[in-house]
């Protein structure tokens, strides 16, 4: 008999407005629609910072090969002169600062939160110790081969060291620190 009651149209609308009182009391959650959040971009100071210090290491690597021509001979040798000074005081660690920068320039281009920070210090640790050599190379280089500089007026050999040694050092190395720093805020994100 309950089952001939279920299908009356009194029973029916009973059902329909239990079911509606309860609704009422008890509303069903509406959901919001949840859209991903945009991806931040390439951290663009890194880039531009990167791009930068590998122009830096580029000029520190190349200046003693080119600098005589016109007139920027820390040394007093010709151009395209191959020593000892130009390879290890410049070539080495300038070829290893551009790579250390082409390095970061790659890892930095990717969108930030995803960064890989191990190769970011270790980018970054390289191009500071290319910066730190760079630096440092003048003042060690005389006590263990010879001279590194050659006698020249006072304000050439400022611009000799800030031009080759620890003008495009302290700038690298600086660079290098502030990309370490940077794989330290990507790894506590």
């Amino acid at each position: 008999m309950t089952h001939l009651l279920r299908h009356h149209p009194d029973v029916v609308r009973d059902e329909e407005n239990a079911q509606a009182q309860r609704n009422e009391i008890e509303p069903t959650p509406t959901r919001t629609p949840t859209f991903p959040t945009p991806a931040r971009g390439a951290p663009l100071s890194l880039i531009l910072g990167g791009f930068l210090a590998l122009l830096v290491s580029a000029w520190a690597g190349i200046v003693p090969f080119v600098g005589p021509t016109f007139g920027f001979s820390p040394d007093g040798t010709a151009s395209w002169t191959w020593n000892e000074v130009h390879a290890l005081g410049a070539l080495v660690p300038g070829a290893a600062g551009v790579l250390a920068c082409l390095l970061i320039i790659v890892s930095a281009r990717r969108p930030t939160g995803t960064l890989a920070p191990g190769l970011l210090v270790t980018s970054g640790f390289l191009a500071f110790l290319s910066g730190a050599w760079l630096a440092v190379i003048p003042v060690v280089w005389p006590t263990l081969v010879g001279s590194y500089f050659h006698t020249a007026s006072p304000s050439m050999t400022l611009a000799y060291w800030a031009g080759l040694a620890v003008g495009p050092g302290v700038l690298l190395a600086s660079f290098g620190g502030f990309a370490m720093g940077r794989a330290g805020r990507e790894a506590a994100s």
